[in-house]
């Protein structure tokens, strides 16, 4: 399925190399970095930061190098997506029918797409349909699909359509080849209507497409390039969605392919356990600048919610089985990233972290809670969290996914986290179904604007601003995957760095997200250009 990719090993003058040792000057510079917030110039070696200064000092202690003049322009550290799952929404986007709305405009419209797709792709194997999160708020019939809808348009063969990942839609064919109709039980958390075919909490369960590692490969280098490095990112954490996705970053990377620097999190138990991990004796930070593992993620719950308000609990452990899952991860030195979307997951998620860390103290552990972030907590919850040292996750695009706000995980209190003193890492927990997170601008728009897809105003209360929001998607979400050299542009720190077409503080609010990126160095080798930078003259 897809193009073929070539993995074969480049010639030995095509190795990857660190990039020239280059000046780069008459910037902005917005570093990120508390100890010089602004600067002229800086200087990289061995494509690293070496000094950042103003234009003279940095000039004077790097001779010979490279000059790159911006004529002013703004740069920032390249932004770092500290929780996404790139692996899925590249395979997705590239080979899953679309079935968003726009450019549907009904339920009707979306049903013809995935007959057209099964007349033009015959076969047995399964059709699935990637759309919105609540997609029933932008169909004319103000509806979710149902199972019946979705067998009038495709009878003989199974079909998924994806609202989100959490809440899925399945035909008649599609709940038989599962297992459904003849009384097969969904695991631990998860439920299904027969009549509507509707699901909550299977993607993890049901048969999904299997993309061999070449396809993968291609989708990744295709259109990570295409919708994540265009706008900036240089790094991401990826929540990988099977081995062939693990492999498919390796080719990439002995091939020189990778369009940006990845750190692997493998999901527990469906692609690889804490003992699994462990027991090869890896750690969090195993590889090297472009390609390293980062840890374990797993769901305690779900989503916490059906999408359309109405609050669930849907644990997914019992909490001796996830008490020993994390105190395994724990001692072997692996990051956890523990999914919770409701209270209830939390205490399960804080009572598992704080058995652990007693059985092998260690302050430095930056374990996470996914989404804990994304809702309101009471102070003593907040309190217990930080007195643990663990990490307060964050995803503001969700506060416009959930176009209604009628959802509680909505909420995002990132000025409380803050004032807290919570550093609160961004990311667009991109698995396809919202390719606008992709984008860090439109994220940052999410923190500082808080409305909704239909307007609405959520929590405004809760704004931060440009510099916090900024920090989100740079050193905050660095620090909060473990990539302390990344995320602030200082001596020592990886040449990643990203120059914009205008000043992000003399943007309107509103415009932020279609700042312009006019080019993406990193490693102090330029990977994207829009056509706005050129090198010095005499270079």
């Amino acid at each position: 399925m897809g193009e073929r990719i070539a993995m074969e090993d480049p010639e030995p003058e095509d190795a990857e190399i660190p990039g020239p040792d280059v000046i780069v000057t008459n910037a902005h510079v917005l570093t990120m970095d508390a100890r010089r917030p602004v600067a002229e110039a800086f200087a990289t070696s061995g494509g690293r930061i070496r000094v950042v200064g103003a234009a003279d000092e940095v000039a004077a202690v790097a001779p010979g190098s490279q000059v790159v003049d911006l004529g002013g322009a703004t740069v920032i550290p390249g932004f770092v997506d500290a929780h996404c799952h790139m692996e899925l929404a590249t395979t997705h986007l590239k080979y899953a029918v679309k079935c968003f709305a726009p450019p549907h405009r009904s339920i009707a419209e979306i049903c013809a797409t995935l007959g057209e797709h099964a007349r033009r792709a015959p076969g047995e194997g399964w059709i699935v349909g990637r759309a919105d999160f609540g997609l029933h708020q932008f169909v004319d019939e103000r509806r979710p699909i149902t199972r019946s809808d979705l067998d009038a348009a495709v009878p003989d063969r199974p079909v998924v359509v994806y609202s989100g990942l959490h809440v899925c839609t399945l035909n008649t064919a599609g709940l038989r080849t599962a297992g459904l109709l003849q009384g097969a039980e969904p695991p631990m958390g998860s439920t299904v209507d027969l009549q509507t075919g509707r699901g909550l909490e299977l993607w993890h369960w049901l048969p999904r497409p299997a993309f061999e590692v070449e396809p993968t490969a291609a989708a990744i280098s295709e259109l990570g390039r295409e919708m994540f490095v265009s706008r900036g990112v240089t790094s991401v954490t990826d929540i990988v969605a099977s081995v062939e996705g693990v492999r498919a970053y390796q080719a990439l990377e002995r091939a020189h392919r990778l369009p940006f620097r990845v750190d692997i999190r493998y999901h527990s138990p469906a692609v690889a356990t804490s003992s699994d991990v462990a027991a090869l004796g890896l750690e969090s930070g195993f590889g090297g600048d472009w390609l390293r593992i980062g840890g374990i993620k797993l769901f305690v719950d779900g989503a916490g919610h059906d999408l359309a308000g109405a609050s669930l609990v849907d644990l997914k452990w019992d909490q001796e089985d996830l008490d020993e899952e994390v105190r395994r991860a724990h001692e072997a030195g692996l990051q956890l990233m523990l999914h919770v979307q409701s209270l209830e997951a939390i205490d399960m998620a804080l009572h598992a972290l704080e058995r652990a860390v007693r059985s092998a103290p260690r302050s430095d552990h930056r374990h996470r809670l996914e989404h804990a972030g994304d809702m309101a907590l009471p102070d003593d919850v907040l309190r217990r969290i930080r007195d643990l040292g663990v990490l307060v996750v964050a995803t503001p695009q969700f506060i416009y996914s959930y176009a209604d706000a009628k959802v509680g995980v909505n909420q995002a209190p990132l000025r409380t986290l803050h004032e807290w003193g919570f550093r609160v890492p961004g990311n667009s927990d991109s698995t396809g179904s919202q390719p606008e997170a992709a984008n860090p601008f439109h994220g940052i728009w999410c923190a500082m604007a808080r409305r909704t897809r239909l307007g609405l105003e959520v929590s405004p209360t809760e704004r931060i601003g440009l510099d916090a929001a900024l920090r989100m998607f740079t050193a905050d979400a660095a620090y909060a995957s473990r990539l302390d050299d990344r995320g602030l542009l200082a001596p020592g720190n990886l040449a990643d760095f990203v120059v914009l077409g205008r000043d992000p503080a003399t943007i309107d609010i509103d415009d932020l997200p279609d700042t312009p990126v006019d080019a993406v160095w990193i490693g102090a080798r330029q990977v994207y250009e829009r056509g706005a930078v050129q090198p010095a003259d005499g270079v």
